[in-house]
Order: structure tokens, then sequence, then C-alpha cells
């Protein structure tokens, strides 16, 4: 090849493509001698060598325009202190193209840094959504196309995506989570150091034993991954899919799970990385240790979405004079005060009130009732007394111990329709009550369909019917869907329930009742005791962002038994309005008011829903 050198710009981490050529910047540790290997994209073999001398080093940092690459035919690792891996900052990684290629163990799993050369011309932009607007849905790429039904190139890959965006905007969605789609290792393998018989230390790969299929643990954080994205023009398909996302109306936030080896600066430059090269509306981020004041005090992510379980209060306080709500407090706070109660743990009322109305001006919640990346799908918390995961290989000791799930009588599937119908009602108050606090929702993929996973509560490994989504033919899972579409639908058109404000509980607008209040067998309760079980929360339309609303009354009857509810009277004249219980399969939004505008009698282990509006 006919190679070039020239002094790089040290502006830029990673392999760019600029007009003069190939900028290569990185930085080392030691002052040995720098390489760039170049190979045969085809053939992985090395093809050139191009050693870097100290007229490309500024400090521990080298930059080198290289001219005379064809960026589509060659693939590049660098030789730093003493060894040959693959660069930290490549933008695209060639040798995963395929899913789960045990074949690569002949290889000794190398994978090499590859170069972007195509420009993509966007066709939408970003819309930052409010977080009172938001309701969330987080899935896994490959495990939500394999059984859509799809066409054999859209299974497992960024197509069977963009197939189903329409579906998921319909269906009430404004953000989706991904799960890890930067590029991860997808075989779980062994490595080991041993002395060979020339005296050197030399690294034995095993055999692959099963698959990563959630994709946690070290990646290569800058790159798409390529077994997602199409293999060729991996870059350009993964903004495809995050245009066709924006082109919906809706935002992306992707899930980073950093390796403990990850530097401030290089998880800071990652972040920065997506947000501009690839237009991501936000990030989940996992782990502890992260440079997080770093991260939201950073002014070019100051609008980008930062969802994070370890925020310092005070940190958070901070954000009372931020211009964007922006930082969004992820934790499983939500799951456990729900499914005490429904499940009869020694719950308290207390707590799950609490929970329902989290709000802070500055910074936002989200609240879930199951987590499958973390615990059971949301049917198995009402399938399974105990975790299954014995196909995990781990003799049933992994996975999370503290699930607080109720098989209802038969531990696991059955016919019985007493069974499923237990099931199924707290199925759906779970999500009634996730989609209808005061916090930003989010639905795990597959729970509005009553999606199982069989038990596993950790399905990290499980490429398969356990670990994908099924999207089940039955009526009854259908109608889960659509019972859960009308939640979100309710939500949506009563403000008042996703009020961007905590609830004062007192009428400090002067509206003639308060903004919240709770209410049981007598109304308007001024305390709470841990042994009630049963609670009315009365949200006063007048409160509405879009100003008069109608009023909502939420009926939590966590009793096994039928209780009765005392309702108060409304202002102007207005009537009750009987809309759903989780008892039944179907929203009925009675167009006649209550017969009984004083007393309601709730199902048990139910949700009762009411509006408050002038009799027509």
């Amino acid at each position: 090849m006919d190679l070039k050198l020239k002094l790089g710009k040290f502006d830029r981490f990673g392999a760019v493509n600029i007009a003069e050529g190939i900028q290569f910047t990185f930085s080392v540790s030691t002052l040995i001698e720098p390489a760039i290997l170049l190979f045969d994209i085809e053939e992985k073999k090395m093809c050139e060598k191009i050693l870097l001398g100290e007229e490309y080093r500024r400090g521990l940092v080298y930059s080198v325009i290289v001219s005379g690459i064809d960026a589509e035919k060659y693939c590049y690792l660098l030789e730093r202190d003493g060894s040959v891996a693959v660069d930290e900052y490549a933008y695209t990684i060639i040798g995963r193209e395929k899913w789960n290629n045990t074949k690569r163990f002949e290889e000794d799993y190398r994978v090499y840094g590859g170069f972007s050369s195509k420009k993509y011309n966007w066709k939408n932009e970003n819309k930052y959504i409010a977080p009172d607007d938001m309701v969330m849905y987080k899935l896994h790429l490959r495990g939500y196309t394999m059984q859509q039904g799809l066409a054999e190139s859209s299974t497992g890959t960024y197509r069977g995506i963009i197939r189903r965006l329409s579906e998921i905007r319909d269906f009430g969605i404004t953000t989706i989570e991904f799960q890890p789609i930067y590029e991860f290792e997808d075989l779980r393998y062994k490595s080991e150091s041993v002395i060979n018989k020339s005296g050197q230390l030399e690294v034995k790969h095993s055999e692959s034993f099963g698959v990563n299929f959630w994709g946690y643990g070290k990646g290569n954080y800058f790159a798409p991954k390529a077994s997602y994205f199409g293999g060729e023009n991996v870059c350009n398909h993964a903004k495809e899919m995050i245009d066709a996302i924006h082109g919906k109306d809706m935002e992306i936030i992707m899930e980073m799970s950093f390796a403990e080896e990850c530097t401030d600066d290089f998880i800071i430059d990652c972040l920065r990385f997506w947000v501009s090269e690839y237009h991501v509306d936000g990030f989940h981020l996992v782990g502890m240790g992260l440079p997080i004041e770093r991260i939201v005090s950073d002014r070019f992510l100051a609008a980008t979405k930062i969802f994070y379980d370890h925020f310092p209060y005070d940190l958070l306080e901070k954000e009372k004079t931020s211009a964007y709500k922006h930082l969004f407090v992820y934790d499983d706070a939500f799951i456990y005060p729900l499914r005490k109660l429904q499940n009869h743990m020694e719950g308290s009322i207390i707590e799950f009130a609490n929970i329902m109305k989290r709000q802070h001006s500055a910074y936002s919640f989200v609240n879930f009732a199951a987590q499958t990346a973390n615990g059971f799908s949301l049917w198995d918390v009402y399938t399974y007394s105990e975790k299954h995961n014995e196909a995990n290989g781990e003799d049933n000791t992994d996975g999370n111990n503290y699930n607080f799930s109720h098989n209802y009588g038969v531990e696991g599937e059955t016919n019985s329709r007493t069974v499923l119908n237990f099931r199924f009602r707290h199925v759906r108050s779970a999500l009634a009550a996730a989609i209808l606090s005061q916090s930003v929702p989010m639905i795990c993929a597959g729970d509005e369909i009553g999606n199982t996973q069989f038990g596993n509560n950790n399905a990290y490994c499980q490429d398969n019917e356990t670990g994908w989504v099924t999207f089940s033919r039955k009526a009854s899972n259908k109608k889960l869907k659509e019972y859960t579409r009308d939640l979100i639908a309710f939500r949506k058109a009563h403000k008042i329930l996703a009020y961007p404000e905590p609830m004062q509980m007192t009428d400090h607008k002067h509206k003639g009742m308060p903004d919240l209040s709770y209410h049981g067998k007598e109304p308007w309760i001024m305390w709470l005791s841990d042994n009630m079980r049963s609670i009315g929360m009365f949200y006063n339309g007048d409160y509405g962002i879009n100003g008069k609303e109608e009023d909502v009354m939420l009926l939590f009857n966590f009793y096994f038994q039928e209780e009765p509810f005392t309702l108060p009277s409304l202002n102007d004249d207005k009537k009750w309005y009987f809309v759903t219980n989780t008892s039944d399969e179907v929203f009925i939004n009675e167009k006649e008011p209550l017969c009984n505008q004083k007393l309601l009698m709730v199902p048990g282990g139910s949700l009762t829903i009411l509006v408050g509006k002038t009799e027509v």
C-alpha cells in the first residue's frame, strides 16, 4: 500500500475518516513505540504495520493522519504498551457480524476495529418530550423481534424494530429504552493464561458454552452491535433505526453498562459521542462508581435524559436551577410496596401511597411493576412462588431471591380458569398502578401481553423462547394488551395523574378541594396506618395542567374480600362515572353516572377507576 503519514489534530479519539485520510488518535501508558496494524477485512491477514515515532506524540497521546487506506477493505488493531488489542474508541467492530457464531473459537474470538465511511442524511430531529408526557417501553432488540412473525431478514435485527414502530407508537409509547445495542461479546467462553513450550505466557480460550444474550459486561462502547445492525454499513443502519424512532415522535434511551476499567473521561466521551453522532435522547446508566457528578454537570449533556439509580441527593437538589428536567431516578422502589400488598406479604399502604405520588419539580422518577433484567416478568410474579433458573447452569443460585411473588395455587402454567382469573386481575392491577402513578411509567416489553419466562428471573443467557418475547394469540392475552393501551390513553387524557409538581394534599390554589386526598370506608382520611389494605386516591381535576379536567378517583382494594368505599361529593354539580375495575377484561366507560354517588363496593384484590364530570 502507498501510505502517507502526517501529524494528526488530536481533536478526537478513534479512527475517523476526514478529507486527508483516516486520522488515528489513541492514548498509551508507556513510551514503547506503538503501531497501527492493518488487516485485510476478508482474510484477516495483516497487510501493514505502521510504526509511529515521537513526532506523532503529545504527552501520552498519538495522533496521525494516514492517507491511502481503503476504508471498505481494511480493519485495524493497535499495538501499544507491549500488547495488541482493539481500539477502545473503535466506531465499528469487525468479526461479530453473525450472532452467536461459535466458529469464532477457531480464530481465538479475535475482533478488529473498522471504519465508518458513509455519511448519513438525517430526516428527523430529536424532540424533547416532557417527563409528564412520557410513557416508557423497555425492550431487548433481538428478544423483541424473534417471535413477532417477521420475515427472517428482520428477526433479531433493527429492521424488525422499524417494522414495529407504528404499533409501539399507537400503543401509546413515547420513549423506547433499549438494553445494550452497542457492540458486546455475545459468546460465553473462558480464558486462562498458560506457559507454552517456549516458556512464554499465552492466553488460551475455551470453546463457547452459551450466549451472553442481554449484553451486559465489557463492551465496545462506541460501536453499534454488528449482528443487530446488518454487518456492512452498521453505523448508518443504527442511525436509520434512531431516525425512524424520531420520525414516529418517540425518543430512544440507551442502557449503558460500563466496565470498571472505563475511565471517567472515556465514559464522558462515549455519552457525548452517542448524542452528537447518533442523536440519542438519553441514557440509562447501570452500575456503581460512575462519574455521575461530571455527567450531570456536563453542559453538552444538559438536555440529555439521564436515568440512574444512585444519584446523590445533594446532586439532585442542585437541579432546581436546570433549564431542562432531565434527571430520572430509576430504581425498583415501586415494585416492592405494590407486590407486598397484592400478595399479602405485610405490605404498607403508607409506603404504597407515597410511591404512587413521588414527584419532584426539578427531577423525575420512573415507576414500573416488573423489570425482567433484574427479576420476573410481570406474569411470572403471579405464576411462580420460586425462581426457576436451572437452565442457566448455576444450580439456581443466580438471580434475585427477593421477588415477593405468589403462584395462586399452581406453580407455573395452568388451565384453571379460577387461577388464571386471579393472575390476570393482578397483572391488570399492577399495570394500572404503574401507569397511573404520578412518576414516569415504564413497561417491560411483553408484560402487556402476559409474556412468561417460565419462572426464570435472570434470563441473561436464554437466547430462546424463555428470553424472547412471545406474542400469544390467546384472546385473553390480546385483551390484556388492549386493556393496557386503554390505561395509557386514560393517563394521557387525565394530566392531573402526571402532575409535574409534588402534590401538596391541600387546596393551595383555592380550587375548593385539595389537589390530592385520601379516602376509604370514610371520606377525607387525614391519616393512614399500616394495618390498612385499601385506599382511595382522589385527584382534583381543577389542578390539571390544562386547567379544568375530569376528577379521577383510584380505589385500591388489597383485601381478599369486597370492600366499601365512601365517595366524596364533587364540586360544580359533577357526578361520579365508572370507568373500569381490574377484575374486568375491558374498560367500561359508563355513559350514565353511578346510581349510588355515596358508596361503591370494590372487589377484593382489584382497582376501580372513577371519573368525576358534569352530567351530560
